[in-house]
């Protein structure tokens, strides 16, 4: 088990592998589903919460039955790696609602950011205030998702604790 994991036990594995899966189950079936008394389990969960383990609960919604957004990830290279051009794209970018994501990389770009957009004219207008606000901007690469084959559904927690060896 990894250093950062040595304050929890296999209980407390337990109970974030099943939170990942099924975040919305009450106290008692989340008892259950870890053989723990329901007020053991809630001090339990607690403890996780407060330690920030877990970082929220939130609902997973069926966008495409709601609506039919534009999904893009953009790939952004800078001219410059000074750290002010990083931090200053990161806060333009975490004050668009519409990017969902983004990352800082390595390799052949410096940001991805995955956008939702009602049209692709607002993407366009998105990126267009980007490159006009950040002059760093060297290149923006566009993906359009055509189609979502696999969905985020928690991390593989036993796979990453377990030490492979090669």
């Amino acid at each position: 088990m990894s250093t950062a994991c040595q304050s929890l036990d296999r209980l407390d594995l337990k109970i974030l592998q099943t939170l990942q899966g099924q975040g919305r189950m009450t106290n008692k079936e989340l008892a259950d589903h870890v053989n723990l008394s329901p007020s053991a389990c809630h001090q339990r969960l607690q403890r996780l919460i407060d330690a920030q383990w877990l970082e929220g609960f939130m609902g997973r919604v069926n966008i495409e039955r709601l609506c039919a957004p534009v999904q893009c990830i953009a790939t952004i290279s800078l001219a410059t790696h000074a750290p002010d051009a990083f931090r200053f794209l990161e806060k333009r970018v975490q004050a668009i609602p519409e990017a969902l994501e983004a990352f800082t990389v390595s390799g052949g770009c410096d940001f991805i950011v995955r956008f939702a957009c009602t049209h692709m004219t607002r993407y366009m207008a998105l990126t267009n205030h980007l490159i006009q606000d950040c002059p760093e901007i060297s290149n923006i690469v566009t993906h359009v998702i055509m189609k979502h084959s696999k969905t985020f559904s928690g991390y593989p927690i036993n796979e990453l604790l377990t030490q492979n060896k090669f």
